[in-house]
């Protein structure tokens, strides 16, 4: 149970969240009609997006406290090594979901990436790597809130995709591993969130510090799926 000194920040941290999805970007994203080339687009690009993640998390517990690192390193075991839920890794759970739509590994490993796509990866990187830790955990965190289904009205990102996959492409959610998974751990994930404002925004500066974090991961956020967007609309 969050403290009360917690709750107003953590309220407002729901209501950006929940916001993300009604920016422009995030509304062309799910309202592109879906085929086999620009799902493969996203999906591409959004495995690059979770290895870009595993840097970014890295530069954050590196700067992070010591009870703080250990939430992190406790999260990244499953992204790195071994997720329960899956017997694998999340890196080859993106290739997997990509591997849905036709796609090799050697596909996407060795994808042109979209330059904004690019420019975003490095700005994540910039935010985490060169601000305070707190503003740069909030950073890293709010894109996993953004995938919460617990917070999110109507199902979070990986929720969304997956529906508009099986819709648009007939591809079953419960053949989407990716999704299935992430839809159960983000809503853990997320959590590491509540838990650090709880014990470190507990002043004016420290709530200030998540907040530009969140705001300036959303921008990026919004930047990235935009790029998107907008290669999409340009494949058959």
């Amino acid at each position: 149970m969050r403290t009360s000194t917690a709750t107003g920040l953590i309220d407002e941290l729901n209501r950006l969240a929940n916001a993300q999805f009604e920016m422009p970007e995030f509304q062309r994203l799910l309202t592109i009609p879906l085929t086999a080339p620009r799902a493969g687009c996203y999906l591409t690009h959004m495995t690059h997006y979770v290895r870009n993640r595993r840097d970014c998390w890295g530069y954050v517990m590196g700067a992070a406290p010591l009870d703080v690192k250990r939430l992190i390193w406790a999260h990244e075991q499953e992204e790195l090594m071994w997720d329960p839920r899956a017997n694998t890794d999340h890196d080859a759970l993106a290739v997997g979901e990509a591997g849905l739509v036709g796609l090799t590994r050697e596909q996407v490993d060795y994808a042109e990436l979209l330059p904004g796509a690019v420019a975003a990866f490095y700005a994540w990187i910039h935010l985490t790597k060169d601000r305070p830790w707190l503003e740069a955990f909030a950073a890293q965190s709010m894109l996993e809130r953004r995938n919460d289904d617990a917070v999110i009205a109507g199902g979070g990102k990986s929720y969304r995709w997956a529906v508009k996959m099986e819709r648009e492409l007939g591809i079953a959610l419960e053949r989407n591993l990716n999704a299935t998974v992430h839809m159960e751990a983000d809503v853990e994930h997320a959590s590491m969130l509540e838990q650090v404002a709880e014990r470190y925004a507990t002043d004016e500066a420290g709530r200030a510090a998540i907040l530009r974090g969140a705001h300036e991961t959303y921008r990026i956020d919004r930047a990235f799926i935009g790029a998107i967007a907008d290669a999409m609309e340009r494949l058959p």
